[in-house]
């Protein structure tokens, strides 16, 4: 009995090797386009610790600058002054210079009219989700609205493979079909970085006689311009990886934060 099943396990086998029905895919390339931080975010507690120990030893153990050795000299030559012993003109004329306790009272004055820039920009106050200059110590990845059979959803842009096209080729013409020409951008090597892969909804496998979808994804940094209005997709947004979560659904995000950038994957 246990022979003959396995013969009919074989046979079933063999038919699906030489089947000649092959279940089709679309081919699709994605981007996962990053504007990069442009400043460093805050120090935590442990950091600000940190940095004050080195700066500790540095100043311990560090020699003398040439800004402290010129202040020692001036204090030697104004108690010769006051003292009557000048020697000789060299003295005098260096004295009427400025003095490194000058210099410090100048800079001093400077530094208290220097204030600086607020971390939180005019963006970050309306939750301008379009705009490029908010969450300045964070990564924002470029997210697009698109209509999916009957529904909207927030994707990473995305488009169809075409016959002649590699799939570097085929990111490269998505950028300029749902961004326009007004933005530059550096693509991360000709390999894709992630993959996913859904299945269309009954009614339209029937139809087109193709299971689904296969998406390659592709990297690439901001360098300048920003997003065009104009392409297939009804919205979008700059969004931070954690703002992500909110918007993707989750088996996509699930594939998706394997390749983000400052990320943990068990979150």
């Amino acid at each position: 009995m246990k022979t003959i099943n396995n013969m009919i396990k074989l046979k079933n086998f063999y038919s699906r090797m030489h089947s000649t029905t092959q279940v089709k895919w679309d081919i699709m390339a994605g981007l996962c386009l990053q504007r990069k931080p442009i400043i460093t975010k805050p120090l935590t507690d442990t950091e600000v610790n940190f940095q004050n120990i080195l700066q500790e030893i540095e100043f311990e153990k560090s020699l003398k600058s040439d800004h402290e050795l010129r202040h020692e000299k001036d204090v030697k030559r104004m108690e010769k002054l006051k003292n009557g012993k000048v020697i000789d003109f060299d003295d005098m004329d260096q004295a009427s210079n400025q003095t490194a306790q000058d210099y410090i009272d100048k800079n001093k004055e400077e530094l208290l009219n220097f204030k600086f820039a607020s971390r939180t920009t005019e963006a970050d106050t309306i939750n301008d989700t379009k705009s490029l200059k908010r969450k300045l110590d964070d990564n924002l990845v470029l997210i697009v609205k698109e209509k999916l059979g009957h529904e909207d959803y927030w994707v990473l842009p995305q488009g169809l493979w075409k016959d002649g096209e590699t799939l570097r080729e085929t990111s490269e013409r998505i950028l300029k079909e749902s961004c326009g020409n007004n933005i530059n951008v550096r693509f991360y090597g000709n390999a894709p970085c992630g993959f996913y892969k859904y299945k269309y909804p009954k009614q339209k496998r029937e139809q087109s006689n193709v299971e689904g979808a296969k998406i390659f994804f592709f990297k690439a940094k901001l360098l300048d311009g920003n997003v065009e209005e104009k392409g297939t997709w009804t919205d979008y947004e700059w969004s931070t990886v954690q703002e992500l979560n909110k918007r993707l659904i989750q088996p996509y995000m699930k594939n998706v934060k394997l390749f983000l950038s400052n990320y943990n994957v068990n979150t």
